[in-house]
């Protein structure tokens, strides 16, 4: 059944009003537009525009890592202690990877990040040394004088799965075996 509508004398009247309402205006950045297409532009989603919300908390692996300073006599103490979980943290926002904690004691530095499974453990270790020795050997050019290599920590690093530190006994053996391997222990 074809139905036709037709409008009242009023809807009518009503209709061409709103129409002549819609009236030009100018902007600048976009020269003239109508009311209603500037409001339409306004609500439309725009189709360029691609959102990823982050449920990396259930794809992330965390690793217990473990650097030590290259020079024994290097010590991780006073005013470095400020300033490297500072930094630490700064470097895990940069790449995406989340300080889960930090423990700075004056031999070794040691803390738990989860990252996304496609970032190695060698490579996470890489770019947190890499960055760190730079901000240290800048800001504390105390530890530059001795340390030639420009990187900050000693040759290796420890680095587990999972969200626990590693025990005591497996961090004096890691610093332990690293010396040995420097000839300075």
């Amino acid at each position: 059944m074809n139905t036709v509508e037709t409008l009242s004398p009023e809807t009518e009247q009503l209709l061409r009003q709103q129409k002549e309402n819609w009236r030009d205006v100018t902007s600048p950045a976009s020269g003239t537009l109508r009311e209603e297409e500037q409001l339409k532009t306004r609500l439309k989603p725009r189709q360029d525009f691609l959102s990823e919300t982050s449920h990396l908390e259930e794809n992330e692996i965390p690793y217990a890592c473990l650097l030590i300073p290259r020079f024994s006599e290097h010590y991780l103490s006073g005013d470095i202690t400020q300033n490297l979980p500072v930094w630490l943290r700064e470097i895990c926002i940069s790449y995406g990877w989340r300080l889960e904690s930090i423990v700075i004691r004056p031999g070794y530095m040691h803390w738990v990040v989860s990252v996304q499974p496609s970032t190695s453990p060698a490579n996470m270790i890489r770019i947190i040394r890499h960055h760190s020795s730079r901000k240290i050997l800048s800001e504390f050019p105390r530890y530059e004088k001795q340390n030639l290599a420009g990187d900050f920590w000693a040759p290796g690093f420890a680095v587990t799965a999972g969200c626990q530190f590693l025990p005591p006994e497996e961090i004096s053996n890691f610093i332990k075996l690293t010396r040995q391997q420097q000839g300075t222990y």
